[in-house]
This record gives C-alpha cells, sequence and structure tokens, in this order.
C-alpha cells in the first residue's frame, strides 16, 4: 500500500483549516509525520494529529495475525487459484473500478463513500468527522506496517506474474509498491466502514458494503492475493475495537454523529 493515508489526512485535515470545528477540536500532542509503509512515496510527508491510540500499547498484530500462508497449503493454493482467474478480467468493469480507486484520497474514491454513508463527506461539510477518521487511519498504520514488514510477503504480480491495474507494478518487481500482508487498502477502507457506520447506523448496511469492496478491488486489480484482504480486515477490527475503548474516541464519535445527522444529503444513482 502506498502512503495513501498521508495524503488524504493533509487534504482532509488541511482543508479544514482555522476556525472549523475540526481546527477548534484538534489535539493538543504534537503533530506527528506518517512514516512510509514499505512502499514508494507520491508526495512528501506532511503533518498529521497524532492517533487515538498515540502514547497506548500498541496493537499486538503480530500475535492476531498468523503468518501468510505457506507455499503447497491449501489457502495458499486458494491465493493462487483466485489470482489466475482474475486474469480474464483484465480490462473490465472491475478492473477500470479498482484503478479509479488507487488512492482512497482521491475524488472517485470519497463520492462512493459519501454515497454510502447517503451524506456529502468533506473538510468543508463535514470538517469533525473527517478529522475522527483520518486519527483512526493514523493508529491502523503502525500495526500494518509492523506486520507488512515483519511478513514481507511478495505481491501476486511479482511471483506469478501478469498484468496489475496499479502504475507502479510495472517493473514487476513490486517494490513501488511494498509488501504485500495484510492489504492496507482493505484495511483502512473496512475501519472507516465500521466507524461511519457506527455515526450513521441507518445507513450501515450500504457502508459495510462499500467498505468490504474496497478490499474486493485489491483483488480485481491483481495487486493482493485474496488472504492479504481477509487479513486486512480483521486487522481493521483490531484497531477498531480498541479504539472503541479510548473515551476521546467515544466522544468524537457522539459528535460525528450529530454532524452527519446535519450534513447535507446525497443521491446516488443504484
Amino acid at each position: 500500500m502506498r502512503v495513501v493515508l498521508i495524503g488524504f489526512m493533509a487534504a482532509g485535515l488541511g482543508a479544514v483549516g482555522p476556525g472549523t470545528a475540526a481546527s477548534a477540536q484538534a489535539p493538543s500532542a504534537a503533530s506527528a509525520t506518517l512514516p512510509p509503509v514499505g512502499s514508494a512515496m507520491a508526495t512528501p510527508p506532511r503533518q498529521v494529529p497524532p492517533g487515538y491510540l498515540a502514547g497506548k500499547p500498541p496493537v499486538a498484530i503480530l500475535k492476531l495475525l498468523p503468518p501468510p500462508p505457506a507455499p503447497g497449503s491449501a489457502q495458499d493454493m486458494a491465493d493462487r487459484s483466485v489470482y489466475a482467474a482474475t486474469a480474464t478480467a483484465v480490462g473490465g468493469p472491475a478492473w477500470q473500478e479498482a484503478v479509479s480507486e488507487l488512492n482512497p484520497t482521491n475524488p472517485a474514491y470519497f463520492a462512493k463513500l459519501s454515497c454510502a454513508v447517503g451524506k456529502q463527506l468533506s473538510a468543508q461539510t463535514t470538517p469533525f468527522t473527517m478529522a475522527m477518521i483520518a486519527r483512526s487511519g493514523v493508529d491502523l498504520t503502525g500495526p500494518m506496517s509492523t506486520a507488512k514488514n515483519f511478513y514481507r510477503r511478495a505481491r501476486p504480480f511479482t511471483t506469478d506474474k501478469g498484468p496489475a491495474c496499479d502504475p507502479i507494478s510495472k517493473d514487476g518487481i513490486g517494490a513501488g509498491l511494498g509488501f504485500s500482508y495484510p492489504s492496507g487498502h482493505s484495511g483502512i477502507g473496512w475501519l472507516w466502514a465500521l466507524i461511519l457506520a457506527d455515526a450513521n447506523p441507518a445507513r450501515a448496511e450500504p457502508i459495510r458494503a462499500f467498505g468490504q469492496h474496497t478490499g474486493d478491488l485489491r483483488i480485481a486489480c491483481r495487486v493482493h492475493w485474496l488472504s492479504d484482504v481477509a487479513y486486512g480486515r480483521i486487522l481493521a477490527t483490531a484497531v477498531y475495537d480498541r479504539l472503541n475503548a479510548e473515551p476521546a474516541f467515544q466522544a468524537d464519535m457522539t459528535r460525528a454523529a450529530a454532524e452527519l445527522a446535519n450534513a447535507p444529503d446525497v443521491a446516488c444513482q443504484p
């Protein structure tokens, strides 16, 4: 996963600007710069607020996630079978959709997420909600980086070859995208879905469906194994559980729910 969270938090929080609800509630702790997550940086690091778990014991991700599937295991064969099957859909609708959502910071991603939530998500319309999910992204980045750099799993297009939808994959090496396990895109999509479903429970079903789809598109893009995506969601769930134990997060969830209730509705085509 590229360091997409840096771009999101710099754009989402930076665009909030002074005098908004988000800046009025900004954490008093010093900001921290996100480190590279085993991948190339599309933009220089930007300062972002600390996560809710800053200074707390880290998520014990290496105890939670098993190693990637062993070569020749049933799960490994399932991974390779799914990857081989996606070759028939290169250039198709799911492939093109994955191209449009290579980075969860881009307008296409947030337009679709807004549709799922039923509210216009932006630094202007929902600054407090944007700040909250940005901070949660910081909390996911740490354990994600730990797992990726510990297990160092190769991307599928580097071992089983074939095209992938991300331009960074064209070298066939995978260094630009970093290690494969677990999927950061799957993790962030599912984490944000869990949070936003709590903040707007009337739309919980489409929000969670969208969060799951974020990971599914990484399989269609051919940059992740099936198990990478599955365990990315487990990572997200572990972070989500930890966040819900934090009083600061619980208080922010209450405020985000009120903000979303008053945010502009979005009418999207089915």
